[in-house]
């Protein structure tokens, strides 16, 4: 019988095989090499034939070959194997081998994905589940289509045992090992895995022949043999010692959840897997793992869920997660509970009352104390018991736990001296949940009384704080009168019960003495500190407040709210300075301090708060000096107080400082809130600030650049009237160009009368003329009117001006134009304004005319209301005694400035 190779034989290996007869036939194997496990790219549903082995008379080694008459021929052989449904393809899982044995991925990693990210703490162990890959030997096999199932999409199939006809060849791997023939041995094996990647066999006989040269590669093989064959958990853990020879702790704890799988009732695999994860920090790992061992224990294993049940319990208790500690606990209650002492009903009853449990913590207690419970019978049960003479025998009270019964009202309680200390403070804590207080204070006595609170004072606390939580301060006392009196108990956190308790008596006195014993106590506690100051407060004893709430910047960790609390307090004793610096200090914790006032340029031109700061940081950085400050002072995360309260204090405070005229402290206080992004949403209301406080602080430089943005966005008359406001103070001619940049946008605007204004202030007389007649050409007004006349009178004052005359013919009936327009409420003013234009040019007897007109005129409602601003008859009068005393006419003039002017 003979076998003929393909006709690819370049770069192969002649070896001698022995036949069946002794003689030796040759052997040809194509060099593979590792790295090129699943770079084949052959499509599962085709014909595949091995093409690089040639093997002539060799029956032994490869049975069943059939002789084919060409050498182009290829042989078919079905093998029937065990198959199930899969989600990874054959490209997919070749992909992933190599990979990991490329060193691109961990086992952890290889492993996960090799079963589709399944959570090994979860899978349950399931004989039929096995993973295997699609076959390439030299097959066909034809893919049955089976129908969809809902939406479950069956996927190709795999193979795990080897075809009959790599039997043989894997076992002559196995004999060229034995013999010494490693290199051969290697070959064959990854000739082998060419065609069925998804046979553990040829991985375990790679993984022992580089055991000695390459432990590293040994492992690498060896990982994939058993996750081929995951069933041996012995061989799960001797991996996992090896990792763990490798420093490899992932992989070794992969390992044993591995071994886990295959063993899930090993409890030994369980601890070890436990501690190694506690090294790796995975502290959520490790209480999974425990939890899934109780749950897999049975009850003849009592004893070690008892053990672990307990670990989890203590665990989940100490990262405050009471629903998980319940839930452990509750396996021991359910699996074996032939084994519960008072040490479990006493954790299980602290778990029901931090969860509110407390009917089921009632039932708990009276089934395994001697607790006793009498509940009274409704009237159905009564009628049914009227002709029973054994049932009105029974007088004695019995202990009642049955869910039908504990829904009745209790009527009768009794709690024996044998039942431990810490059962009577939890059947009293759940007598007070249930509102059972009378009952409760029955029992109290012979708890507070023979109890010692040098021992058992914090069941004395817990006790207190359930009456506390029901207002029952007073009973509450009785409780924590001998916990202060106490050595070991007299604690901050003691006397601030017994303080809150106090303050719910309503004795102030006393509440505040224990608030200062807490204080003395425990000098950090920001609460205790609050409510002191608030009684102070509520006492007007304001200085002690202030004084209480008092933080070193540089030594303490501050709280804002009690930095907040303090700052109204200040302002309330009126202590303004204190309360400036204090209100800076709250600012401060989102907010950049202002180290020189150079730095308000980097703020004033930005539009955004991470504009400003990056502008800020930028400049900081040309000086050498870091954005933050070196001994800035640390505060708490505290969501207090709101961002709404801390704003309306950033306003009081604006109010405070403009009240004070403390414009400087204004500005800076107002470009300081130009860089929190806490008042983000008030933006637009912090740049209005600046701006008011630039024009307070007469600094028309930075109110500039902040006006210009404004009008910008705003172009409303108030928005003009504020460039205006600045514009008159400036010192520079940065304004003009940005006039006649906006010039040109339309026929009339504020922005035209603010260009001729700046051509007559500046003296430019006829630009100024020719933009006021432009305007009043296209919106006739009496202001225009006004500035026209007085431009012309300006004009006809200048020495080398010529036509003089027509000039003054010119303004004085652009004058008469603006006494027509201004109307009958602006009169006294149109003749005041008309006598200061004859008073200007010299002809007195008109100016003494229209000034006395000013003085005989009803100045009208608006002016009677707002006389202080609008009324010019003090100036009329002025003027008129200037015009008589320069003719020498003093009677006159003293005249008018006692009947008009009266200081």
């Amino acid at each position: 019988m003979e076998c003929h190779a393909s006709e690819r034989d370049v770069g192969a290996v002649e070896k001698p095989l022995p036949s069946g007869d002794g003689s030796v036939a040759p052997v040809i194997i194509e060099e593979l090499d590792e790295n090129a496990i699943g770079s084949m790219d052959v499509d599962i549903n085709e014909f595949v034939e091995a093409r690089a082995l040639q093997i002539n008379e060799v029956t032994d080694v490869i049975p069943n070959c059939t002789l084919s008459p060409s050498p182009c021929n290829r042989t078919k052989v079905t093998v029937d194997t065990e198959e199930q449904d899969t989600s990874l393809t054959a490209d997919e899982e070749d992909r992933l081998t190599k990979q990991f044995l490329n060193g691109e991925l961990t086992f952890s990693e290889y492993s996960s994905r090799m079963d589709q990210d399944i959570d090994l703490e979860t899978i349950e162990n399931d004989a039929s589940r096995r993973t295997v890959g699609p076959d390439r030997v030299a097959v066909q096999k034809s893919v049955e289509q089976k129908p969809h199932k809902a939406s479950v999409v069956r996927q190709k199939k795999k193979r795990r045992v080897l075809p009959q006809v790599l039997q043989g060849l894997m076992g002559e791997a196995n004999l060229r090992f034995a013999k010494g023939e490693v290199d051969l041995a290697a070959k064959i094996c990854m000739e082998i895995i060419r065609q069925v990647p998804s046979a553990p066999e040829p991985f375990q006989t790679l993984a022992m022949i580089y055991e000695n040269d390459q432990p590293d590669k040994s492992l690498q093989f060896a990982l994939i043999a058993a996750h081929l064959s995951p069933k041996d958990a012995d061989q799960w853990v001797r991996l996992a010692n090896l990792s763990l020879e490798s420093s490899d702790l992932r992989q070794a704890i992969t390992c044993y959840s591995k071994a886990i799988q295959a063993s899930p009732k090993d409890i030994n695999l369980y601890e070890t897997r436990a501690h190694l994860q506690e090294q790796n920090g995975d502290k959520k790992a490790y209480l999974r793992g425990y939890t899934k061992l109780i749950h897999q224990l049975e009850a003849e294993d009592g004893a070690y869920i008892m053990k672990y049940a307990k670990i989890l319990a203590k665990r989940y208790m100490q990262e405050d997660n009471n629903e998980q500690a319940l839930e452990a606990v509750e396996t021991i209650f359910t699996k074996c509970p032939h084994l519960i002492t008072l040490e479990e009903v006493n954790i299980m009853t602290e778990l029901l009352i931090a969860l509110k449990q407390f009917q089921r913590c009632l039932d708990i207690l009276l089934k395994y104390t001697d607790i006793r419970v009498r509940y009274k019978k409704s009237e159905e049960e009564r009628d049914g018991e009227r002709g029973d003479a054994r049932s009105k025998a029974t007088s004695s009270p019995s202990r009642v736990s049955t869910a039908g019964e504990s829904g009745n009202e209790i009527e009768f309680c009794d709690v024996p001296n044998n039942v431990v200390v810490d059962l009577k403070a939890k059947f009293l804590i759940t007598l007070i949940e249930l509102d059972y207080i009378p009952m409760a204070e029955k029992l109290l006595p012979q708890f507070y009384l023979r109890e010692n609170p040098e021992i058992s004072g914090d069941l004395f606390l817990d006790v207190a704080e359930a009456l506390m939580g029901k207002r029952e301060f007073q009973r509450a006392m009785l409780l924590l009168d001998p916990l202060v009196k106490s050595t070991n108990y007299s604690l901050a956190a003691v006397w601030l019960r017994h303080a809150e308790c106090w303050v719910g008596c309503d004795n102030l006195d006393k509440a505040v003495q224990s608030y200062e014993a807490v204080r003395r106590l425990s000098p950090q506690h920001l609460g205790a500190r609050l409510a002191l100051a608030k009684l102070y407060k509520k006492s007007e004893h304001y200085d002690k407040a202030v004084q209480v709430l008092y933080q070193d910047p540089e030594s303490d960790t501050l709280d804002p709210d009690v930095l907040y609390q303090r700052t109204l307090l200040l302002y309330t004793v009126r202590r303004y300075e204190e309360y400036f610096a204090s209100g800076m200090l709250l600012l401060s914790r989102h907010c950049v301090n202002i180290r020189r006032k150079v730095e308000l340029n980097a703020l004033a031109r930005a539009t955004g708060v991470r504009q400003r700061l990056d502008s800020l940081q930028l400049r900081r950085l040309s000086c050498g000096e870091r954005l933050e400050d070196e001994n800035a002072p640390t505060f708490v995360a505290n969501a207090k107080p709101s961002e709404k309260n801390e704003f309306l204090l950033f306003l009081q405070m604006c109010k405070l400082a403009c009240k004070l005229k403390k414009y400087g402290f204004l500005q800076r206080l107002c470009f300081t809130a130009l860089t929190s992004k806490r008042f983000t949403k008030r933006n637009s209301h912090i740049v209005f600030l600046c701006l008011v406080s630039c024009i307070h602080n007469k600094d028309s430089f930075y109110g500039y650049n902040i006006v210009r943005e404004l009008v910008r966005v705003c172009q409303r008359s108030n928005s003009w009237n504020l460039l205006n406001i600045i514009i008159q103070r400036a010192e520079d001619l940065r304004h003009n160009r940005f006039i006649m940049r906006l010039l040109g946008r339309d026929v009339f605007s504020y922005l035209h009368i603010m260009h001729a204004n700046n051509c007559l202030v500046s003296g430019t007389y006829k630009y100024a003329l020719n933009g006021y007649m432009s305007l009043f050409k296209v919106a006739p007004s009496a202001l225009l009117a006004l500035l026209i006349g007085v431009t012309q009178l300006q004009m006809a004052c200048q020495k080398l001006s010529a036509k003089k005359n027509q000039l003054v013919i010119q303004a004085l009936a652009f004058f008469n134009k603006y006494m027509q327009l201004r109307g009958k409420d602006g009169q006294q003013e149109a003749y005041y304004n008309m006598a200061r234009a004859f008073h200007q040019i010299g002809l007195l007897p008109s100016a003494i005319h229209f000034y006395k007109l000013v003085l005989k005129e009803d100045p009208g409602d608006l002016v009677k209301q707002h006389a202080n601003l609008l009324d010019l008859r003090k100036e009329a009068a002025f003027n008129l005694h200037l015009i008589y005393l320069q003719s020498e006419n003093h009677l006159l003039a003293r005249m008018y400035l006692e009947n008009y002017i009266t200081i």
